[in-house]
């Protein structure tokens, strides 16, 4: 009866027909879209039957079933629902006709039983409903339809032939270019296409895979035959050229990014050097000719292929978007760096290398320094690397050489003798001022390694050695390094010479270096008269001090006004030499002002300066000791360099002192010790051990018992420095103990720096020790380096509100600090860190906006901070803060954001303002920040929160419309939510049968959601007096709800009189209050993880961390 029976009937010659064209036309249909129910109509013809057609917009396989009174007509997957008039058209063979939830049948009531059969007409199915009595042959399908089908399989066996014709060879020229030794063909291939060589004999062959056709014409006439024979060949998938050389010819083959070139070489290439230690000696004969100025480029392109291959290793990485230019020499133990960039260089640890860093990178000009300690019997190189693009800075015991630089005599422009160094792709030069000495310094690219293998002297300068570029260090004011194409030209100025022999001065009165003059030091001039006297100042101190200083304050008092000033100068000295500096600037202050010649004067500047000085005022002393009337002045240049170590300059500090130490010898020793404790302390902070050294014997010879502290104090920070470090703890420890107040604070902070750092003081301990310090001490280095080092402390404690806070202090203290300005940024990058990294992970969600609205001024700016903005607001829903994330989304939508991001945290505030039950808010700020062009996710996102809005505000047929189209679980479920809101009781049955989808064949047992979609389903049913329906969902769920908590009330809900009960009425009314709104959400969620805000409460027991993890987004 059911099925296909009778088909065995059916006339010859069209299941051939039939068969012929679902092969044509099946073969074209697309299995990517679902396919569409055109139309289903019925029909009544007079020969006693029925008749339903099926038209599709594409083939579909139709199966009859017959159940009982009901015919299920199966579509073997979903189709799309289209206009149906079936039981309008055939009313007295079906009554009723519904269409499942899911679109994969269609479920039809029949008036009584029937024969059913199905034949198929390409994209139209015909279903006859047959009498039980029917005899003879099967009802036929229409003339007009058997015409079609084979016209359409005819032209489908014609597109067959005519599909894929061979494709249009596409053109290539072949290129001819000769040398004296070398012909080459070359190719140019478009981009995106493949050659490869491979031998052919002798010869080579070079295959193009593809329609190509290779225009040979260049050779025709062209090729000497006496070196070989070049064919082109071509067939229909690849095109192939074969060279094969003649006796005594080779072949060389290379690609160079989208050429291939092909190289008939008639003697043998050069005998690459680069790796040799020592180059070949150049005869003059040779170098009057120049050929040693010009390098080959074959010789050189193995070391720049070694460059192209080369990862980075275990050394310290230098990482550059494009590898910039560099240098790298070794002098008194130090391993000088140089970059030809004045972007950010950041100094990785040290790990293993044993490179540890002097101090942080350093500007000169338009390149960076850095400095490190050169590891004992180690070899040290900087290394080109591509992985990533830059430089690798290694130590080791076997690193390969680099090529070695010789120095050789050469005739200059001005007819004299200069050196030059013939050292390969010289980059930027530049002169650089380290530890007291000018040093020349010449980049290079890398691309062959070379440097100077042992120092060479001159008596203008000396090479230093260098693993990579050149170091010239200037014995002379004139001297000249300029880098040329062919090496490096180092000389003496011959115009500035002959200027000063001719008793006139330079025009530019600079250096030159690659053609940029740089001004040169005035020269430390004679002095006659000295600020400080040693005879004065020691005069001063003997006797009764306050019996002198009484005299001298009633002999300004006294003298005539045209005297006063003299007196009063008189007065500031003597109390200068017995350490009443404020007082002695006071003094010096009010002669000034009453005596004009006195406040002219250079030494009563100097004086001044040298009182800023003795005082703390560094800032101020270093300007006013660098005016241009103190610019030759040597004492002047010293207390400029005790102002600069005071300051924290030390390499200025350095310099300075070391020009000024003429002076000293005609100081007071106490006063001479002093500065030679404050050149040690620079050579410490500069890496100089040996000036240390030097300058701490000197600084003893006088010392006081506080200098000599501060000598031990400065053994110390060396001993830290080169690794003793628990040497250097020991002294620390002694001098917080034994030492005057401010070398104890130093001493204190150091070594509770140190103790952390090498384990043998516990966090907690460190952290009181710096907090007792910073309350105890105020003022000078030592404050704002126990600020810098707290903060340190405090983020390794995860102390967030003391870090902020102690970055405050630091910036009002002194916002020009280096320590400070790290410190602020380090405080910056930790406020990143815990609204957008990791470390906010395992913050309180209270204490996450404590923070920010205490500390929202190291927020980062621009897109940043709009993001951290964001994500806070997500921290106020999960603490169910909704007004308060209501208004911070709305400010960041009015002034903060515009374009696709303000259209996308609107969906945010929309679902904020969802929760908060304000649907019409939430249709307005969608409506407010529409945009015809949106991405297809935050577009999509955005008409489903318009939807939900609509709903809620009773508007259910724009809220239908607004989702029509969209498909996925959320959009489905929102449908369902719709239609129950409308108690569009039918098609929300269907819906919600809908979201279960193939749940039923899984065999696993519902989940609660699952159970809940089941139980509204059948409510809904109920309530539109659905029988198919129930029956539908009975046939399909009864085996999985009869195993679940909620069977009894499925049963009740499947039962033909339920409606009629107390129980369900029950049921109803439950469903009918049940939320929804949290389960479109769950939905929206994990559809839009980023865009989405979390569930309302989810952080309200504390922290975020350890709460249950809520929904994605």
């Amino acid at each position: 009866m059911g099925g296909r029976a009778g088909q065995a009937k059916r006339r010859p010659g069209r299941a051939l027909l039939r068969a012929g064209f679902a092969v044509g036309l099946c073969a074209a249909a697309s299995a990517a879209e679902a396919a569409r129910l055109v139309s289903a109509k019925g029909a009544q013809p007079p020969e006693g039957f029925g008749r339903i057609v099926l038209t599709f917009d594409e083939p579909v396989s139709v199966k009859a079933r017959l159940s009982g009174a009901i015919l299920v007509l199966n579509f073997g997957g979903a189709v799309g629902a289209g206009p149906e008039r079936i039981a309008a058209g055939m009313p007295d063979y079906v009554t009723v006709v519904r269409r499942d939830p899911d679109g994969s049948a269609l479920r039809l009531a029949l008036q009584r039983p029937y024969r059913v059969n199905v034949q198929d007409a390409g994209e139209q199915v015909f279903i006859d409903l047959l009498p039980e009595s029917w005899n003879g042959f099967l009802p036929p399908l229409p003339t007009e339809v058997v015409a079609d089908l084979a016209r359409r399989a005819a032209a489908a066996e014609a597109s067959l032939k005519a599909r894929n014709p061979a494709p249009v060879p596409r053109p290539l020229t072949l290129e001819l270019a000769r040398t004296e030794a070398r012909t080459r063909l070359s190719l140019r291939l478009p981009e995106g296409s493949e050659a490869a060589f491979a031998p052919n004999g002798t010869g080579t062959r070079l295959t193009l895979p593809g329609a190509w056709r290779i225009d040979d014409h260049a050779l025709r006439g062209r090729l000497d035959p006496n070196l070989g024979r070049v064919t082109v060949e071509t067939d229909a998938g690849e095109a192939r050229i074969v060279a094969s050389p003649a006796e005594g010819v080779s072949l060389a083959t290379q690609r160079d990014e989208d050429v291939v070139a092909i190289d008939f070489v008639t003697k043998p290439k050069a005998t690459e050097t680069a790796t040799s230690p020592v180059p070949p000696a150049v005869t003059p004969a040779a170098e009057a000719k120049g050929g040693a100025k010009e390098v080959p480029k074959e010789a050189a392109r193995p070391a720049a292929s070694a460059v192209m291959s080369r990862k980075a290793g275990s050394g310290l990485v230098f990482p550059f978007a494009q590898r910039v230019p560099a240098a790298a020499f070794e002098r008194g133990g130090i391993v000088t760096v140089v970059f030809a960039t004045t972007e950010p260089v950041a100094v990785p640890p040290p790990g293993a290398t044993g490179l540890v860093a002097l101090a942080p990178p350093l500007r000169s000009g338009g390149f960076t320094i850095l400095r490190f300690t050169a590891p004992a019997g180690r070899l040290v190189d900087l290394l080109p690397v591509t992985e990533p693009a830059g430089w690798e800075l290694a130590a080791g015991d076997g690193l390969a050489p680099s090529e070695s630089l010789i120095a050789q005599r050469v005739p200059t422009a001005q007819g004299r003798l200069g050196v030059s160094v013939r050292l390969p792709e010289a980059g930027p030069a530049g002169w650089l001022d380290l530890d007291g000495e000018r040093i020349a310094v010449v980049t290079t690219d890398g691309s062959r390694p070379a440097g100077v293998v042992k120092a060479q002297r001159f008596v203008e300068f000396e090479l230093i050695p260098s693993r990579l570029g050149l170091a010239v260090l200037a014995n002379a004011d004139d001297l000249i390094v300029r880098p040329d194409l062919d090496g490096v030209t180092i000389g003496r100025d011959g115009a500035r010479e002959g200027a000063r022999e001719g008793g006139r001065e330079s025009r530019d009165g600079g250096l030159s270096v690659s053609g940029i003059s740089r001004p040169a030091d005035p020269p430390v001039g004679a002095v006659t008269e000295l600020a400080v006297d040693r005879d004065a100042w020691e005069r001063a101190q003997r006797g009764d001090v306050r019996a002198t200083l009484r005299e001298g304050l009633a002999a300004a008092v006294e003298a005539h006004r045209r005297d006063r000033g003299g007196a009063r100068l008189g007065l500031a000295r003597a109390m200068m030499a017995n350490d009443l500096d404020v007082e002695a600037l006071g003094a010096l202050i009010s002669a000034a002002a009453e005596d004009v010649v006195i406040d002219g004067d250079r030494q009563t500047a100097l004086m001044r300066g040298i009182l800023l000085a003795r005082i703390g005022r560094a800032e101020e002393a270093r300007k006013l000791l660098s005016d241009e009337r103190l610019a030759t002045n040597p004492e002047a240049r010293l207390w400029r360099g005790y102002a600069d170590a005071l300051a924290g300059r030390w390499s200025e500090a350095a310099v300075a002192l070391r020009a000024g130490e003429s002076v000293l010898e005609r100081y007071p020793e106490s006063l001479a010790s002093l500065f030679h404790a404050a050149a040690a302390e620079a050579a410490v902070e500069t890496g100089d051990w040996e000036a240390v050294t030097r300058e701490a014997i000197a600084a003893s010879r006088a010392a006081t018992e506080y200098t000599r502290d501060r000598l031990t104090l400065l053994r110390a920070k060396m001993d830290a420095a080169t690794g003793r470090s628990a040497a250097a703890l020991a002294a620390y420890e002694t001098l917080r103990n034994q030492a005057p107040w401010p070398l104890a604070a130093e001493a204190t902070l150091r070594a509770a720096s140190l103790g952390h750092t090498l384990g043998k003081t516990a966090l907690p301990e460190a952290i009181d020790q710096l907090e007792v310090l910073a309350l105890t001490w105020h003022g000078g280095p030592t404050e704002i380096g126990t600020l810098g080092a707290l903060g340190g402390l405090y983020e390794e404690a995860g102390r967030w509100r003391k870090i902020f806070t102690t970055a405050r202090r630091a910036n009002a203290l002194s916002p020009e600090a280096p320590i400070a300005r790290a410190l602020h940024e380090r405080a910056m990058a930790v406020f990143e860190d815990l609204f957008l990294g990791a470390r906010g992970e395992r913050l309180g969600g209270v204490e996450a906006l404590a923070l920010y609205f205490d500390f929202k001024d190291f927020a980062p700016a621009g897109r940043r901070a709009d993001e951290i903005v964001r994500r806070l607001a997500d921290r106020l829903v999960a603490l169910d803060l909704l007004d308060s994330a209501d208004e911070l989304l709305q400010y960041q939508i009015d002034h903060r954001l515009e374009g696709t991001a303000r259209s996308s945290v609107s969906a945010r505030l929309a679902t904020i303002r969802l929760m908060e039950g304000k649907p019409l808010q939430a249709l307005q700020t969608l409506d407010a920040t529409h945009l015809p062009e949106l991405p297809e996710d935050v577009r999509r996102a955005r008409a489903m929160l318009r939807a939900r809005a609509l709903s809620d505000l009773s508007r259910t047929d724009l809220a239908l419309e607004t989702v029509e189209g969209e498909t996925g679980a959320d959009a489905e479920r929102l449908r369902a939510d719709i239609l129950w809101a409308a108690r569009r009781w039918r098609e929300a049955g269907e819906a919600h049968e809908m979201i279960l989808g193939p749940a039923w064949r899984s065999g696993k047992p519902l989940d609660d959601t699952a159970r809940a979609d089941v139980i509204r389903a059948g409510i809904a049913y109920g309530l539109a007096g659905e029988s198919l329906g129930l029956e539908r969902l009975k046939a399909k769920f009864a085996g999985p709800m009869a195993e679940s908590a909620d069977a009894r009330t499925f049963a009740m809900l499947t039962r033909p009189d339920a409606p009629r009960s107390a129980a369900f009425r029950d049921a109803a009314l439950r469903a009918t209050k049940a939320e929804t709104l949290a389960a479109f959400l769950s939905e929206y969620r994990k559809r839009y993880p980023d865009s989405a805000v979390p569930e309302p409460g989810s952080a309200a027991t504390g922290n975020r961390a350890e709460a249950p993890s809520p929904p994605p987004g």
